[in-house]
């Protein structure tokens, strides 16, 4: 993660431009959200749905379903209220 932007900047001639277009309040509540939700889930959605697959944890197969089910539900919901 350190090494990204300096190597972009190698390779590019400029760091990348990065906009947050949100406030820091809402950012700062949605960290301690997926840091909640990490807590309750055991772990990561990375980490269920990579190594946890992998190794054919039950957990981590419902955890991965609960994680796209209501990922795709909020997709759907958020499209719905535009």
């Amino acid at each position: 993660l350190m090494s990204g932007p300096p190597l972009y900047m190698l390779a590019f001639g400029s760091f990348p431009s990065v906009t947050i277009a949100t406030s820091l309040p809402l950012v700062l509540v949605a960290g301690f959200a997926v840091g909640v939700g990490t807590r309750m889930g055991s772990g990561c959605t990375s980490g269920h749905g990579i190594l946890g697959l992998a190794r054919f944890s039950k957990r981590s197969y419902a955890a991965t379903a609960t994680f796209l089910l209501a990922g795709g539900a909020m997709a759907t919901l958020m499209e719905f209220l535009r």
